[in-house]
């Protein structure tokens, strides 16, 4: 059965009615190997995850943990060498929150939440992140819905596109993740939130 898949503005940066920008192969690659999962549902379980299935992606791969307390509320399980090395940090363990600034951290993220909502949907995202030194580089994430059945989390696998390995800059560790610029919701099949 082949699947259409519409994407759903939710905020955009240019005009009201402008057409969301096209995205990569990459991204619809990765939303195939996630289609690809056994499913009892829409949402596929942890369990059913193998990186075997993801292998072209590992480098550029997460896997976060989304909770409802603000000081928990989106925590880096996996972070691939690709977004490591790009940050020189390792994200196991932290707060995506702590990586934002300080006005947008009570409202960024809750968005996440849509992707488990009674229409479960994945989610495509443009964002910036603001190195310490000033350096910028524009970001795309393609995530998609994963459940924890056996602890009851809700997981989110993604991918990230655009940290450039061949980047002038020198990572240190130091960064935010700056303004949402973009935000689509991918239809995985129940519609669109």
């Amino acid at each position: 059965m082949k699947m259409v898949m519409r994407i759903h503005p939710v905020r955009e940066s240019e005009a009201s009615g402008a057409i969301p920008p096209p995205r990569s192969g990459t991204s619809i690659a990765f939303e195939q190997a996630w289609s690809a999962i056994h499913k009892d549902g829409l949402v596929p379980d942890k369990a059913e995850l193998r990186p075997e299935r993801f292998a072209p992606f590992l480098r550029t791969a997460y896997l976060v943990e989304l909770h409802d307390e603000p000081e928990r509320r989106i925590l880096f399980r996996i972070a691939g060498e690709a977004i490591r090395n790009a940050l020189d940090i390792d994200l196991r363990g932290r707060n995506y929150i702590d990586f934002v600034p300080e006005p947008h951290r009570e409202t960024s993220g809750i968005s996440m939440n849509l992707m488990f909502a009674p229409r479960p949907c994945g989610r495509w995202v443009r964002k910036e992140v603001v190195h310490r030194d000033g350096f910028r580089q524009i970001l795309d994430l393609t995530q998609f819905p994963v459940s924890d059945r056996a602890s009851g989390h809700r997981l989110v696998i993604g991918i990230v596109e655009g940290f450039g390995e061949d980047s002038v800059h020198a990572p240190d560790g130091g960064f935010r993740f700056d303004q949402l610029d973009r935000e689509h919701f991918i239809d995985i099949g129940a519609g669109l939130p």
